[in-house]
């Protein structure tokens, strides 16, 4: 299967043929025509499986067209859990959506000043990758309108619920509107990550790739001491 058997958006298709990729991951294959579909997502798969490629590529599908809401707010919204990720989404998003006229994206993560930011949302970006803390701080600014948000997307939920961002991704969540489309990527979909999927999703279609298999060195320990404090002098 080629991306072209996808369904995705020529405009989308040609930015990806940039890259080199040719033939979707499992993950892309599984995830992308559902995501098209309009189904709510619970995704589980490991890293490096091609899963930010298998939430880009619908969304931004759907952003090749114009809203048909009115606003000003973003109609993507990644949600991760660190500030290297958020980044590096920023930067597959970019490529991917390079060739959709008047794309904006603008990445809300701590450790960075806030003017940039207040700046960059200033443009109207159609695309916002954030960490949940830095987003609440956004939000309680009222500097954000999510009325015309048409896809929520939780990158590695699990890392999020391990560092604490529960209340904040259900305060997040509570401020988007129902009929958005909610995308979970997890490498879990057990305990606390499947009751907030449930709680936020409408009807999933649950995906579960298959981990690789974990292949463990083998290490040979040795020790080496290079003074005997303990012999008498």
């Amino acid at each position: 299967m080629s991306f072209s058997e996808l369904g995705l958006n020529p405009i989308v298709l040609k930015c990806l043929e940039t890259t080199g990729y040719t033939v979707p991951t499992q993950v892309q294959r599984d995830a992308v025509p559902a995501a098209l579909a309009g189904s709510d997502l619970l995704v589980s798969s490991h890293t490096g499986s091609g899963k930010t490629a298998a939430f880009l590529l619908p969304s931004l599908h759907k952003l090749a067209e114009p809203s048909l809401l009115p606003g000003v707010g973003p109609r993507l919204l990644v949600l991760c859990p660190t500030r290297e990720l958020a980044l590096q989404v920023q930067k597959q998003a970019a490529i991917y959506g390079a060739g959709i006229k008047k794309l904006r994206t603008v990445c809300l993560v701590g450790g960075a000043p806030f003017g940039p930011q207040f700046q960059a949302m200033r443009y109207n970006p159609e695309v916002m990758i954030a960490t949940p803390g830095r987003l609440i701080d956004h939000i309680e600014r009222g500097r954000i309108d999510f009325s015309r948000l048409e896809v929520l997307v939780l990158d590695e939920a699990d890392r999020m619920l391990d560092m604490g961002f529960i209340e904040d991704i259900e305060h997040i969540v509570s401020k988007t509107p129902e009929s958005r489309q909610t995308l979970l990527f997890s490498a879990t979909l057990d305990g606390m990550v499947g009751k907030l999927a449930m709680n936020m999703t409408k009807s999933p279609k649950r995906i579960e790739v298959a981990t690789k298999e974990e292949h463990k060195a083998n290490i040979d320990q040795r020790l080496l001491f290079t003074d005997d404090v303990g012999r008498p002098k």
